[in-house]
């Protein structure tokens, strides 16, 4: 008795986004009769009317001669939190106006000041003991009237709920390690391959069970001669045996023994392209995490085109995320091969059948790109350039007729 297990590099994570946005609100807290205020004693204060921002209820506090500590000609002002048991954070400002709301005076704090109910009763206020020297604003008062505005900025946390993100889960691998002989020394071997000149021997049984596509291919209604040469074509050798080998092991030791990620991402698109042909799903999900972990923005409209044509749709899902961000799109449009992929809209394949048009509808991912850009990017330079690439002024998509063109 056996028994799998997942390799840890294949377990799935997860991640979360926290979503930090900030709140602005203003009140005006007007003053009348203001020199009737100033016989108040020194560390007696003037509070405002209770105002929301944020979410969260606060109050101005005046002290027209000073906090307690201040010197004589002093005035003292304060932002005070009165919801209870509340933890903010949050940043203030103070203009001192008079009737005709000119400016006497502003101060703002600079730093993000964490308030709290929750403790001694001086976290719940922030503000300035020394903000405005009397004799600098009460002369030129008018109506005897003071205003005072303040300006409350709360920043606030939202997290996102956590999902699943790669790698896939890769189901754990069958034990074939003891047919290894089989494919090593071709013992009992019954069908033949030719790929670019290069001779594989392999069991049609073992491809049968492990492939659909081969067990049509061998036993199907149109299954090769006995005694022919089944000659692949579109396929390096080396891919091929690494299809052989995986069929076999279910592993790719190329893929350890690579030196250089280029070379790993480039056969890794190869065997992708060779898993989605002989429908091996396991092989297409390793495949398609080793490309998601080297999106970049050289190869993303790439990699987007192959998810495409492959049903990759995490894969997909990835690039389209990556072309989302305003700069690397207006780089990535900006480069001569995504131009002339668009412009001359030609993908150059060699099918082993007649040339074929691929159908306009397998490509929906470009409408998404364009509509995406549209409205994340509306009348910025970004959307004009990327607009004006794919759709003419007052023609139609460049792709829309004899979109994608299949030479030989």
């Amino acid at each position: 008795m056996s028994i799998s297990t997942i390799d840890s590099t294949d377990m799935p994570e997860t991640a979360s986004t926290l979503r930090v946005e900030k709140v602005m609100g203003s009140h005006l807290f007007k003053i009348s009769g203001y020199s009737l205020q100033t016989y108040n004693r020194k560390g007696k204060h003037l509070e405002s009317a209770t105002f929301s921002v944020g979410g969260y209820d606060w109050s101005i506090l005046y002290y027209p001669k000073g906090k307690t500590g201040t010197e004589d000609d002093d005035t003292s002002i304060f932002i005070y939190l009165k919801s209870e048991d509340k933890r903010v954070e949050a940043q203030c400002s103070f203009e001192f106006l008079n009737q005709d709301k000119k400016m006497l005076s502003k101060k703002e704090t600079t730093s993000v000041y964490t308030f709290t109910s929750e403790e001694a009763a001086e976290k719940q206020v922030n503000g300035f003991p020394k903000f405005l020297k009397r004799s600098a604003f009460e002369s030129v008062l008018t109506d005897d009237c003071l205003l005072i505005r303040c300006t409350v900025t709360v920043f606030k946390a939202f997290p996102v709920k956590v999902e699943t993100v790669f790698p896939l889960i890769v189901p754990p691998p069958i034990d074939l390690q003891q047919l290894s002989h089989l494919l090593e020394e071709a013992y009992g071997a019954d069908v033949t391959f030719e790929v670019n000149g290069q001779i594989f021997n392999a069991h049609k049984c073992i491809l049968a069970m492990r492939s659909e596509v081969f067990r049509a291919q061998l036993f199907g209604p149109l299954k090769e001669k006995s005694g022919t040469i089944i000659k692949i074509e579109d396929m390096d050798a080396p891919v091929f045996k690494c299809l052989l080998h995986f069929i076999y092991f279910e592993t790719i030791p190329e893929f350890e023994e690579i030196n250089g990620s280029e070379k790993k991402h480039n056969l890794a698109q190869h065997l992708l392209v060779a898993a989605d042909r002989y429908d091996l799903d396991r092989l297409k999900i390793l495949c398609e995490n080793i490309l998601y972990d080297s999106i970049d923005r050289n190869n993303v409209v790439a990699l987007l085109f192959l998810a495409e044509r492959h049903n990759c749709v995490h894969l997909k899902t990835a690039c389209l995320k990556l072309l989302g961000s305003p700069e690397i799109l207006a780089e990535v449009v900006a480069k001569e091969q995504f131009q002339s992929f668009v412009q001359n809209s030609v993908l150059n394949i060699k099918p082993a059948d007649e040339a074929v048009k691929l159908p306009i509808q397998r490509f929906k991912w470009l409408d998404q790109l364009i509509n995406w850009r549209r409205e994340r990017a509306q009348g910025s330079a970004i959307g004009r350039q990327f607009t004006k690439l794919v759709r003419p002024s007052g023609g139609p998509r460049r792709y829309s007729t004899q979109c994608f063109k299949v030479t030989t």
